[in-house]
């Protein structure tokens, strides 16, 4: 009577802990899946702009896409080549009555214009009158040769396959322009994370001097050297650091999370940058403008793009003018044909038997021709575009190293015409400290120099920046900025 209460027992117990093991295991899992999501603090990121760079083109997720396009561009030359693979065709029939035919046949179309034909059939067959014989074998063996339209040139039959091998060595050229900008872009936010960093600094240090200017006007009101009005200025000075100083810490982020995105992989809300490297002036002068130009013409990646997809242009206007001729082939085949009583009798006595030669030639040629007409007149029409394009390209691109060339010599000359500023800024803040203390100035007039100072600078560091910035954008333009930080686009050429 016992043992079903026991069997029972048993089974709800079976029960219980599996679902307890299922509550648990999902919970860990839970768990597990939220300790993944929830980004955690890392340690400090310490970088120099190389460091940064190198790091963005490991980590960078559009760069490993773009990377692909080469590879992806190749295909379609192996696409183009398979036009001239050989071709292998078979065949067979059987009918009800027993009797039936079987074929198998090779072609291979040739880059010449060449087509060479090889093929063999044998057929079972009742007999009759004319042929009292129940198998036949035939083999044929042949060459078609294109005269006019696909004739013997390599230039056309092969055009299809060198505009596709531009293609994809013009995608190497777009991932070096694709890299070049991911550099300058880097560098660019590594630079203003900088100047980020400098006037937060600045403004700190302004608001410490502004808040000891003020517990010194109280000092000396309190004692009774200087009127209570004082104070105002004072406050007011103390309230405008601190707003601009709020203003600064948000530009830090923002600059921050900026240079993250590129150097950095995952979550990266709580990583502290820190950067190695202070920006330095280059001592030596800048080639003259007309090396810059020249060398943006040979090296600017959008401009050999432009230059490739001429030379498809080129490749499609010779295509297309063979398209106009009309097609004349000239053929010649040898074979032959056995019949014996037996499929494999024919087969056996087919090849020490006697052939036929024959040869000729075939012409057709569409009334009008309006189609190849209109592709080879879009052809011209598009070659001579993408001339004028490249033309207009040149010219702008001449202008915007000229531009560049302008804005790194005026961004050179500001760098020292503000420090100048900054420094006489430091010595009229310092006259006026001591005439305050001796009861010859204000505290509005130590006020005015210490903001007159504060915009010195901050021009300063804006100044260094723009300059660092400018010559960036100088070697960007003409497209040298890859070799200028020593990294290496493997580009290959065009065979």
């Amino acid at each position: 009577m016992r043992r079903p209460y026991v069997v029972a027992f048993l089974f709800l117990c079976t029960l219980l802990c599996a679902s307890l093991e299922g509550h648990l295991f999902a919970q860990e899992n839970s768990s597990g899946k939220q300790e993944k999501s929830t980004p955690q603090s890392g340690s400090p990121i310490e970088v120099t702009i190389m460091e940064a760079i190198l790091s963005a083109l490991e980590n960078n997720p559009s760069l490993k896409a773009q990377r692909f396009t080469p590879a992806i561009r190749g295909t379609y030359e192996e696409e183009e080549w398979g036009a001239f693979d050989p071709t292998l065709t078979a065949g067979a029939t059987v009918k009800d009555d027993e009797t039936g035919t079987g074929s198998l046949s090779l072609s291979w179309p040739l880059p010449t214009g060449t087509r060479p034909s090889v093929s063999l059939s044998g057929e079972k067959r009742n007999p009759t009158n004319q042929i009292p014989f129940k198998a036949s074998a035939t083999y044929s063996i042949g060459i078609t040769q294109s005269l006019l339209q696909g004739g013997p040139s390599l230039q056309v039959n092969l055009a299809k396959v060198r505009s596709a091998r531009i293609d994809a060595f013009a995608s190497q050229w777009e991932l070096r322009g694709f890299t070049e900008a991911l550099v300058f872009n880097v560098e660019k936010a590594y630079w203003e994370y900088y100047l980020a960093l400098k006037q937060a600094a600045i403004y700190r240090d302004s608001l410490r001097i502004a808040e000891q200017q003020l517990e010194n006007t109280r000092q000396r009101i309190a004692v009774g050297r200087l009127p209570e009005l004082e104070l105002a200025a004072s406050q007011v000075e103390v309230a405008q650091r601190k707003e601009s100083l709020i203003g600064a810490e948000g530009r830090v982020e923002t600059a921050r999370l900026k240079l993250l995105q590129y150097i950095t992989k995952g979550a990266f809300q709580d990583v502290p940058v820190i950067l190695r490297e202070e920006p330095k002036l280059p001592d030596e002068g800048m080639d003259e403008v007309g090396k810059h130009v020249e060398a943006g013409l040979q090296k600017r990646s959008d401009l050999i793009s432009a230059r490739l997809s001429r030379e498809k242009g080129d490749l499609e206007v010779v295509r297309t003018r063979n398209g106009l001729l009309p097609k004349l082939d000239f053929f010649i085949f040898l074979g032959s044909t056995v019949y014996k009583d037996a499929l494999g009798e024919a087969f056996t006595a087919l090849f020490p038997s006697d052939f036929t030669l024959s040869a000729g030639i075939s012409f057709s040629m569409p009334l009008g021709n309006r189609a190849a007409e209109a592709k080879s007149r879009r052809a011209a029409l598009s070659r001579a575009q993408m001339e004028e394009a490249i033309g207009n390209l040149e010219r702008a691109i001449e202008v915007e190293i000229r531009t560049a060339f302008t804005d790194v010599k005026r961004a050179r000359a500001s760098v020292f015409a503000t420090s100048e500023t900054r420094r006489l800024q430091e010595e009229k803040l310092r006259s006026e400290q001591e005439k305050y203390q001796v009861g010859r100035s204000t505290s509005i007039l130590v006020a005015t120099a210490e903001r007159d100072l504060l915009s010195a600078l901050l021009a300063e560091a804006q100044a260094v920046v723009n300059y660092i910035l400018a010559v960036l954008t100088l070697y960007k333009a003409e497209g040298t900025l890859l070799e200028r930080r020593g990294i290496e686009a493997v580009v290959l050429p065009v065979p």
